[in-house]
């Protein structure tokens, strides 16, 4: 007698095939989710079978209630026909690639994303359906914007800079938004727990929850590890936004415990700051929100903070601008040495401040001045006072050569470097005793026209070392980027050889490869006399540290230097142009 199909007992073997099958699927499933935000099967009426992916982000509904929905009520009326003529089309054989179709959001957002799919007759006549963030076309986005691989929002170099934008364009363009501050505890510890793949999962999902709850489907940003910022629109609920968070981590954890998710809206109007200086303000707000030790300095005290923060941030940048304006700073001079004679050969001039004034050390400075964009105005003022001295001083019958630091950011911009050499032209005597380092504080984006500019300066005689070699991940690549005439190893190098074998190999292979490059090399931190004893043996020409003396303001008690020219003196124009 038969069974019926609700009585239907499988096999030992058909339960394998079954779990193949399953396994199969989800395996399929994850290798979609590569390239997608959501994933639907449709039967011949339109209607979702099957659903998976940040369902609540985009549509407010999970992917269980989702089942025996039609697809067209959960898109815009106005995407509803192009929808059906898609869909129409496919069960006619013609594949669906990167169709934009526009989704009605949760809080009345409308989120714009990128559909493919096809129709496979042999499986019940369904429709197999993902759908994507649109990337970003808006001109608040720049071309070298820089994404978190697998989120797919920006990074945090790239959403400070177009969440600016976006706060001060809103006005104009009658969008009223606000930026929202997340912060989600015990997320490392969640991802640990979790497989390869499910992590994958995970952070897809995450991405594309911060990407449909926030302005035009593609302002969110990861700030670091567990913390992200989200510009969106005033009505947004991000409070909803908060608890899909919750929901999700907590159904993916094999524990139930999923993550902590705290959430703060800043209010950026600063009142009296202008649009430029409350920008400037955010993004050193954010990137100390970002660099603080976990635990001090949470997204409520950010958020409720900000408004004073920010005021605090633009009365500390006016302050430093017109310090810079007068030149109110000192500048104190430390020796670089020919390991072999250890005689002075040049000196790095470095930043003083009056205390009593400025609480901030000359790298908290430098940092600052980055960030809020005042850094090309240092940089020039410093080179100015240096090129005084160093017309005064020569003018005296000495010969002395100064190392002057400029930051990468300044490197970058274009004005600065006009301007640069404008105030070389100034002094046609002193600056043939100028050389600069190029410092790393602020990363160099494009090599290729930093190399260019090194270049115009190395032509127009001056020596180009670059400074901190080894300190970053990119040093390397800027080595081979960047034609320079002189690396300083950064010290930590240094102190690593003193009673590390391993150390010193490395410190040596760096001496060498800069020798076998035509690259000469400076050594910090030699502080004793078997340090610089190491150095020597390891093949380096040049070292600074405290054995050959402290930065000090009074250079002339330093020994007279012989300076020998790293390069030939500064070219003609002649020939500069062969």
């Amino acid at each position: 007698m038969g069974q019926s199909p609700g009585n239907l007992k499988l096999s030992d073997d058909k339960r394998q095939d079954v779990g193949f099958l399953r396994a199969e699927r989800d395996r399929f499933v994850a290798l979609a989710f590569c390239n997608a935000d959501l994933l639907f099967e449709l039967d011949s009426a339109g209607e979702v079978t099957f659903a998976v992916g940040a369902t609540n982000a985009f549509t407010g509904r999970n992917a269980e209630d989702l089942k025996g929905a039609r697809l067209k009520e959960l898109v815009h009326e106005a995407d509803q026909r192009k929808l059906d003529r898609l869909l129409r089309d496919a069960r006619a054989g013609t594949r669906i690639d990167d169709a934009l179709i526009t989704f009605s959001a949760p809080a009345g957002q409308s989120v714009v994303l990128c559909l493919s799919g096809f129709h496979m007759s042999d499986l019940g006549g369904h429709t197999y359906l993902s759908f994507r963030v649109k990337q970003s076309s808006s001109p608040l986005a720049d071309d070298d914007a820089v994404r978190v691989e697998g989120m797919e929002v920006y990074d945090k170099g790239s959403f400070a800079e177009i969440a600016t934008k976006a706060l001060a364009e809103a006005s104009t363009d009658g969008e009223e938004c606000q930026l929202t501050m997340i912060e989600l505890g015990d997320y490392d510890e969640l991802r640990e727990r979790l497989t390869t793949e499910a992590q994958s999962e995970l952070t897809a999902t995450m991405g594309s929850f911060f990407r449909a709850n926030s302005l035009h489907g593609d302002l969110a940003g990861q700030l670091d590890d567990n913390r992200f910022g989200v510009v969106h629109a005033m009505h947004a609920d991000m409070s909803a936004l908060s608890d899909q968070i919750e929901t999700y981590a907590k159904a993916v954890d094999p524990k139930g415990t999923g993550v902590s998710v705290e959430a703060a809206t800043i209010d950026v109007d600063a009142g009296v700051m202008s649009e430029a200086d409350t920008a400037k303000a955010l993004v050193y707000t954010i990137n100390r929100f970002c660099d603080e030790t976990a635990g001090e300095f949470t997204v409520k005290e950010l958020s409720e903070g900000f408004s004073s923060l920010a005021s605090e941030t633009v009365e500390r940048r006016n302050k430093f601008v017109e310090m810079i304006r007068q030149g109110a700073f000192d500048v104190a001079y430390q020796p670089i040495c020919d390991m072999k004679t250890e005689r002075p050969h040049h000196f790095e001039a470095l930043v003083r401040f009056d205390h009593e004034n400025f609480e901030s050390t000359p790298f908290e400075f430098i940092t600052f001045a980055e960030e809020v964009g005042i850094i090309c105005d240092f940089d020039l003022a410093m080179c100015r006072k240096v090129l005084n001295w160093l017309d005064d001083i020569n003018g005296q019958g000495y010969r002395y050569m100064a190392a002057v630091n400029i930051s990468g950011r300044s490197l970058s911009t274009p004005t600065f470097v006009q301007s640069l050499m404008e105030l070389l032209d100034e002094f046609t005597d002193a600056r043939e005793f100028v050389l600069f380092e190029i410092t790393e504080s602020a990363k160099l984006e494009n090599l290729e026209e930093a190399d260019r500019i090194i270049q115009t300066l190395r032509q127009a005689g001056h020596v180009v070392c670059l400074d901190d070699f080894g300190a970053g991940v990119s040093a390397f690549q800027y080595l081979s980027s960047l034609h320079v005439d002189v690396v300083k190893i950064d010290g930590a190098y240094v102190v690593d050889a003193i009673d590390n074998k391993r150390g010193r190999a490395l410190l040596k292979a760096m001496a060498s490869m800069c020798r076998d490059l035509g690259v000469k090399t400076v050594a910090e931190m030699i502080e004793e006399e078997s340090v610089a004893e190491l150095v020597r043996e390891c093949g380096i020409d040049y070292g600074q540290g405290w054995l050959y003396g402290r930065p000090s303001k009074l250079i002339t008690s330093f020994q007279s230097p012989r300076p020998v020219s790293f390069t030939p003196k500064r070219k003609s124009a002649a020939e500069a142009a062969e």
